[in-house]
């Protein structure tokens, strides 16, 4: 009888690294090499995965990586600077971000006292006095000590009078007027109010102009939005809103839907025009698979590169490429088409609910199933990978339509059981729960003047801001689609027409 020795690799697991670094640099590659680290029990391996990241996220890959070996256990600690082991780290890991200002500001004296007496000159040394000597009132006569401030803690402590902005007059300005404005800092925003706003560029110009309306200057409001350049539909319905009616017939003319066209068309009772359907002339073997990450970013790179879009658009007939098509065909027509197409997705007797997974799937991925963003949400729906695995999902099955479908509703069922409102749950599908309970819900108004619409503006987060708003204008749009007329924009946001 003979024995044969079987011999197991002190690491199984499913994702083969050599077989990842085959393909090219990308965030799809990333996401895979980011699973990789989780899954090897090889420090080695999982560190030679980090190193040929295309873009390294140091807060989640090192937080990977000191799991698995003390050694990098300190440089995470040195990315991600706590009070309780303050004194463990390198002065080098606080003057380089390690230690935001949050944290400082909760640190006790004898803490601060440390910092202060090890740190050399600089910002974060002078952000270590103001909080020792409880002193605010230095912290905007020094430009980065400002901008430092006003970026990373808008507490009340540091709301002040300001009378002279010039060394805060750069490119980066708009930045300082936007937080003032958006985390109630009242006497800055007063002060913002004295500025001369014709010297600034058009994006300093919109958050100067919420300024003064939401102080309840509309005289100096208006001044402010009509010396801004560019007419976008955002400018001529604020312009509408605030009374010229010839800003509303230019709306009207703007073929492109959007949340401010869509209202306007609803206030005139004009019928938008929508292409729901792409004909498909030839339903051929699919020239890139929109269900594969990896064909998905061979299409990007052609999409970048091809002149003649409506011949690209030819050789993507086929019912499997049907979302790649109207991709090609929506910038083929230079954007003056509405695409809304309706794969077969996803059904529900109630359509309520159908056309807000649509609104939510056309927004997320444009319904490219094989989607993956930078921070690696993935599928149809972008679902974060820690949400997949909480509702016990596979995150290697999200580029599947109705693995990632089913996981996406009941996320979105869950939202609106906890906030019982589209926009709300639009803004919690992009930027959580948390932040929506904690940062919009409590300010955001829905009577008032001008209101819901300055709310709408005053979302804390840019990318929320504009998904909302976003997200609502297809919610609509894919109700009229599957037949709900009954819900409209007025509807939604509460306003009687």
């Amino acid at each position: 009888m003979r024995l044969f020795l079987i011999f197991f690799p002190f690491f199984l697991f499913s994702l083969n690294l050599s077989e990842i670094l085959t393909h090219p640099k990308s965030y799809v590659r990333d996401f895979y090499l980011t699973e990789f680290m989780r899954e090897t029990n090889s420090t080695v391996l999982a560190y030679k995965a980090y190193n040929a990241m295309y873009k390294q996220k140091p807060f989640k890959h090192l937080r990977i990586l000191a799991k698995k070996d003390k050694v990098f256990e300190k440089i995470y600690k040195c990315v991600n600077v706590k009070p309780e082991y303050l004194k463990e780290v390198d002065v080098s890991c606080i003057l380089n971000n390690g230690l935001s200002l949050k944290t400082i500001s909760k640190l006790k004296k004898e803490d601060l006292k440390y910092l202060y007496n090890n740190l050399p000159e600089g910002k974060v040394k002078s952000a270590l006095y103001v909080f020792l000597n409880k002193d605010f009132g230095k912290v905007f006569q020094n430009r980065d000590l400002g901008y430092y401030f006003i970026l990373n803690y808008q507490s009340k402590s540091i709301d002040q009078n300001i009378t002279d902005f010039s060394i805060f007059e750069d490119k980066y300005f708009h930045l300082f007027v936007k937080y003032a404005v958006i985390y109630n800092l009242n006497k800055i925003q007063h002060s913002l109010m004295k500025t001369n706003y014709k010297k600034f560029d058009d994006n300093v110009k919109w958050w100067l102009f919420l300024n003064a309306l939401k102080n309840g200057n509309e005289k100096l409001a208006k001044k402010i939005l009509y010396s801004i350049n560019k007419k976008n539909s955002k400018i001529l319905f604020w312009m509408w809103l605030l009374g010229n009616k010839s800003a509303k017939v230019k709306l009207l003319k703007n073929p492109r839907v959007n949340i401010y066209t869509l209202y306007i068309y609803e206030e005139e009772n004009k019928k938008f025009f929508i292409k729901n359907n792409i004909i498909i002339y030839k339903n051929k073997k699919p020239k890139y698979d929109q269900t594969n990450p990896w064909d998905v970013l061979k299409f990007w790179d052609e999409f970048k590169r091809r002149k003649d879009l409506f011949k690209f658009a030819k050789e993507l007939d086929s019912n499997e490429s049907l979302a790649l098509k109207a991709l090609v065909l929506d910038k083929a027509f230079k954007f003056k088409y509405n695409f809304f197409i309706t794969p077969d997705i996803y059904n529900d007797r109630n359509i309520s609910l159908k056309a807000f997974v649509y609104a939510i799937a056309r927004q997320e991925s444009r319904f490219v199933p094989a989607s993956v963003s930078r921070s690696y949400a993935l599928g149809t729906m972008q679902i974060m990978p820690f949400l997949i695995k909480n509702y016990g999902g596979d995150v290697f099955k999200q580029f599947n339509y109705k693995e990632n479908i089913k996981l996406g509703v009941r996320h979105i069922k869950w939202l609106f059981s906890q906030l019982h409102d589209p926009l709300m749950v639009s803004y919690a599908y992009n930027g959580g729960i948390g932040f929506v309970k904690r940062k919009v819900k409590s300010y955001f108004k829905y009577k008032g003047k001008y209101e819901p619409f300055l709310s709408m503006e005053l979302v804390p987060y840019d990318e929320s801001r504009e998904y909302g708003k976003k997200v609502i204008a297809n919610y609509i749009i894919y109700n009229h689609i599957f037949g709900n007329k009954g819900i409209t924009l007025h509807k939604v946001l509460r306003v009687k027409k």
